[in-house]
């Protein structure tokens, strides 16, 4: 077939897809087409079979836009600008695809690279949902009695806490996400937390007697505390609901989660540090104070791009029943590094 030939029938292909993908709707312009995705399938090519094969190196500019083409076989590939054309002859049928390329690229008609950057939007991987939890954290404890106040009565006086030298850190290990959709379900996961509860009063710790929790008293003569507190380690295990609104930014949405976490106390002492007759005395007691070998609390999460707000209270008591004063932990804080 002559160049000019050749012009003439690739100009009326061409003419033919932008009527077909812009102007109106395949079935209003042929009877018989199945047009679905695209995908063009035209009974009767217009391409007779003596046509010869344009040569993997042969490439026709027409238009004003200069699109490129090429034939192996039963294929023909056009390039347009941004788009790509795939025109297959079979079984006395034609299939043309339209599909979105890089204008620029210089991987002209690649298969598998033309295909990787001209995957329908439907098929691009959806948001998976991704909780907030697995991070570090830096919170404030005291505590409250079961009435929510934080007044403690006159029997549990001697564990009032200076809240801004009581601090707890937390290291969420790693979170597992339950997903209800993209921007919502469960999460559970795994953490440590290293909370201390530094005492106000400046004469006293605490220690066992007779089966209870009760203040422990410096020697007589003694200095103020450099140290006075009770420290604790606990292993955490939260299950939580999260929900997140997106706002134009689904990696850093607006989100809030509520639920449970659950605690297994790993660990807790004692430290007292003061100075008598002039030498440092440096007091650290390991024992389990009556401590709640588990516990249970409720925890609440709110959060906007990087600031992350965390509010947790304990149900459990802080000691066992009848071993000490009824009262609850509870911090608030931030994650500061979230991963």
């Amino acid at each position: 077939m002559k160049s000019n030939e050749l012009k003439k029938l690739l100009l009326s292909r061409l003419v033919f897809l932008g009527i077909v993908s812009i102007t109106v709707s395949p079935a209003e312009l042929i009877r018989g087409q199945n047009v679905e995705n695209n995908v063009v399938v035209v009974p009767d090519s217009p391409i007779p079979p003596e046509t010869p094969n344009v040569g993997a190196e042969d490439s026709v500019k027409i238009l004003g836009d200069k699109p490129e083409v090429k034939r192996n076989g039963d294929t023909t590939r056009i390039k347009l600008g941004k788009k790509g054309i795939t025109i297959v002859e079979k079984d006395g049928k034609t299939i043309v695809d339209i599909q979105d390329v890089d204008k620029d690229s210089t991987e002209n008609f690649e298969e598998d690279s033309w295909n990787s950057k001209s995957k329908p939007e439907k098929e691009k991987r959806s948001h998976d949902f991704e909780p907030h939890w697995a991070g570090f954290e830096l919170t404030l404890n005291n505590f409250v009695t079961s009435s929510f106040s934080m007044s403690l009565p006159s029997e549990a006086s001697f564990l009032e806490l200076n809240t801004g030298k009581s601090i707890g850190v937390r290291l969420n290990l790693f979170e597992y996400g339950i997903p209800f959709g993209a921007f919502n379900g469960l999460y559970t996961g795994l953490g440590l937390e290293f909370n201390s509860y530094y005492f106000s009063g400046d004469s006293n710790n605490i220690t066992k007697s007779n089966g209870r929790i009760v203040p422990k008293f410096k020697p007589t003569g003694s200095s103020s505390y450099s140290k006075n507190k009770l420290k604790d380690t606990y292993l955490n295990i939260p299950l939580m609901y999260e929900i997140q609104f997106p706002l134009g930014n689904s990696k850093h949405p607006l989100y809030f989660s509520a639920g449970l976490i659950g605690g297994l106390k790993l660990g807790s002492r004692t430290k007292e540090y003061y100075k008598i007759n002039g030498n440092t005395k440096h007091e650290v007691t390991k024992d389990d104070f009556y401590l709640s070998p588990i516990r249970l609390g409720y925890q609440a999460r709110i959060g906007f791009r990087r600031i992350h707000l965390v509010a947790t209270y304990y149900q459990t008591p802080l000691f066992l029943s009848g071993k000490g004063p009824e009262i609850h932990p509870f911090d608030i804080g931030l994650m500061i590094l979230n991963w």
